[in-house]
């Protein structure tokens, strides 16, 4: 059976921040943990993956929790500094406004998958568009006000100038007031059912200066985010997820086919059996990930091969040395001089 886009599992890093949002104005933060079964630690996660229609949900118990109607926009003016990581400060250190867009589109990936930006310029203007193929309420009413709050602040804290876009379109229906809204954005060209969130920007404000560039650090940062890109497995089903959660966990503590299920909110069986349906299994995803790190770390660091069976998950060196002959036919040592 085909999966509904409101099934489609995604990586947020929006959780954290939300709930803190919910603490700090006294409203029950661990009760909303509880309440949608999100992981204990979701708080304190860097990111969590979870349904975009659990994601939805989630947005909409946090504005009943704080009763905040605008919550969405509350989170997007406080958003801790440094979330996006790779992203993010590419997107700051590129010279101009345009040229920031164009990577925040290049990058999206390595935050989400799921979610997709798109930079189109034409004759004295150009667009930022933010959307889920197939899903055209996208993110839901609160992640969409957050996205587009977020990225319109980002624009005039790299420029310094009061970024005024020519219009604003939102995927969700109209809420009961739109002033808010026109205020934050600046302009009463808003739009909504629009199947997608995104701005116009003219063509002067795209060629704004960049207040924070550095040419030499974004080109450092640059080439480590083209080869995040080249390593990212596409996110189609469930094994992509699989290996991408196995990734960010190897090298901190080996997770349990138990840990991968809860993280995924499904139960152990249900785990096994879905990945039985598309041919694969974890063990299988976990072998392809560490084959796929280990090639990285003997070819590309001086790290002691103690080290790498470690962040591998290997309590033996001498299983990780079979396991390293066993994927390229050759010894560590021959593999770094081929």
């Amino acid at each position: 059976m085909p999966r509904r886009p409101a099934d489609l599992q995604l990586r947020s890093q929006l959780v954290g921040p939300f709930l803190a949002y919910v603490r700090a104005q006294g409203g029950d933060a661990d009760g909303l943990i509880r309440r949608l079964d999100l992981p204990a630690t979701a708080e304190r996660d860097p990111e969590v993956v979870l349904s975009l229609s659990v994601l939805r949900d989630f947005f909409e118990a946090v504005e009943e929790a704080v009763g905040e109607p605008f919550v969405g926009v509350r989170v997007a003016q406080r958003f801790p500094r440094g979330t996006w990581g790779l992203l993010e400060f590419t997107t700051r250190l590129a010279p101009t406004l345009r040229e920031a867009l164009q990577r925040m589109a290049r990058y999206m990936p390595l935050a989400n998958e799921v979610v997709s930006l798109a930079f189109e310029e034409r004759p004295g203007e150009g667009s930022l568009e933010h959307r889920i193929a197939g899903a055209p309420l996208c993110l839901g009413r609160h992640g969409n006000e957050f996205w587009m709050t977020a990225l319109l602040a980002e624009a005039r804290k790299m420029t310094g100038r009061a970024v005024v876009p020519k219009r604003v379109w939102l995927a969700h229906p109209a809420p009961r007031d739109t002033r808010e809204l026109q205020v934050v954005f600046g302009t009463s060209q808003v739009d909504f059912g629009a199947g997608a969130n995104g701005f116009t920007l003219s063509a002067e404000d795209l060629a704004a200066p960049n207040t924070s560039s550095d040419p030499a650090l974004l080109s450092l940062l640059e080439h480590h985010a083209n080869q995040a890109i080249s390593q990212l497995q596409p996110l189609q089903g469930l094994p992509g997820l699989v290996r991408q959660r196995l990734r960010e966990s190897l090298g901190q503590r080996l997770p349990s086919i138990q840990e991968m299920a809860r993280r995924l909110r499904l139960s152990p069986r249900t785990l096994q059996r879905r990945l039985s349906d598309e041919g694969t299994s974890f063990q299988q995803q976990l072998d392809a990930v560490r084959e796929e790190l280990a090639r990285v770390y003997v070819r590309e660091s001086k790290l002691p091969l103690g080290e790498v069976a470690y962040l591998l998950g290997y309590s033996e060196l001498s299983t990780f040395l079979r396991a390293f002959r066993r994927w390229t036919g050759k010894t560590p040592s021959q593999f770094r001089e081929s």
